[in-house]
């Protein structure tokens, strides 16, 4: 399962990388380690742009608050590429909200639900390649 991660403040996704990783997934990034928008970057290109395997979901890792901010563009982009969404906190137990004008279009998940999901996803495609 491909994931896209991103992330309202910088480094906020830094701590889902392995756990995705080590539950079967295969992670990509809307930024490079500059802040960088991957579509614009040099030498770099979208993940959502990957036409052999694409993403399937999109990560971002956000705390509550009204307002998208601009490292969350990527939610957008994955919505205009009908890639599901799932907003995560940073920590377990902080609150997480939709941003205005988002509420209907992703799901928001607690970490543990999110790599119950991986695993399951990763068990299924391990079992579809046998």
């Amino acid at each position: 399962m491909h994931v896209l991660l991103t992330e309202a403040k910088f480094g906020d996704c830094d701590a889902l990388s392995k756990p995705l990783r080590d539950n079967g997934c295969r992670v990509s990034r809307c930024h490079s380690r500059e802040g960088v928008c991957l579509a614009i970057a040099p030498g770099a290109s979208c993940p959502l742009d990957d036409r052999a395997d694409p993403p399937v979901l999109a990560v971002d890792v956000r705390a509550a608050g009204d307002e998208i901010t601009a490292r969350e563009f990527g939610v957008v982009c994955a919505l205009r590429a009908q890639v599901p969404v799932a907003l995560v906190p940073p920590a377990p137990g902080l609150p997480v909200a939709a941003p205005a004008g988002l509420a209907d279009r992703v799901t928001v998940s607690e970490v543990e639900s999110l790599l119950t999901t991986c695993r399951a996803a990763s068990a299924v495609s391990a079992g579809a390649a046998r």
